[in-house]
C-alpha cells in the first residue's frame, strides 16, 4: 500500500512512529538499539534519530525518508555520522536508487568496519482486514552482516 497512507508526513508521522517502534527495525538489521533522543540537533541541522546499540554501546544515526533516496539525504546521513562519531548509520526510504546502494556498499568497503552503513527500503504492508505494517528490508549491508534466513 502506498506508504503516506500509512505514515503522511516524515517528520511528523514516521519519524515519531518509528522512534517508538525501533525494535522492529532492530530485528531486521540485527542489531539491538535503544532510542537516546529525536531531532537530534547538530550544528545547525537536525538527525532523525540517534539511537544507541546496546551491547556495543555506540551510536547509531538513523536518517529516514519517505521518497526516493536522494543526494541531499546521503549528505545528511555523512554530515551526523561525523556529527555524532555514529559506529553504524541507516538510511531509511521506500525506494534506495542503485546508485545510493553503490555508495553505502562503497562506504562500508572503505570504512574497514570502524562505521556500518545499511541502507533499508521500509514498505507499508497490510493482509486483508489487518492493520498496516512496516517492513523493513536492509538492501546495503556491512560486508561482514549475516542475512538473517526467516525461519521456513
Amino acid at each position: 500500500m502506498d506508504i503516506r497512507e500509512v505514515w503522511p508526513g516524515e517528520a511528523t508521522h514516521f519519524t515519531p512512529w518509528l522512534a517508538g517502534n525501533l525494535d522492529i527495525l532492530s530485528e531486521a538489521l540485527g542489531l539491538d538499539l535503544e532510542l537516546v533522543e529525536v531531532e537530534k540537533t547538530i550544528g545547525s541541522f537536525s538527525l532523525d534519530i540517534l539511537a544507541r546499540e546496546v551491547e556495543e554501546g555506540y551510536p547509531v544515526v538513523i536518517e529516514n525518508q519517505l521518497e526516493w533516496s536522494d543526494h541531499s539525504h546521503l549528505g545528511q546521513l555523512l554530515t551526523y555520522v561525523a556529527g555524532c562519531n555514529a559506529g553504524a548509520a541507516v538510511w531509511i526510504s521506500p525506494w534506495i536508487r542503485p546508485e545510493h546502494r553503490q555508495a553505502i556498499n562503497r562506504l562500508n568497503q572503505v570504512s574497514d568496519g570502524k562505521i556500518q552503513f545499511y541502507g533499508v527500503e521500509v514498505r507499508a504492508i497490510k493482509i486483508g482486514d489487518s492493520p498496516p505494517a512496516p517492513d523493513f528490508r536492509p538492501v546495503a549491508v556491512p560486508d561482514d552482516w549475516e542475512w538473517l534466513e526467516e525461519d521456513a
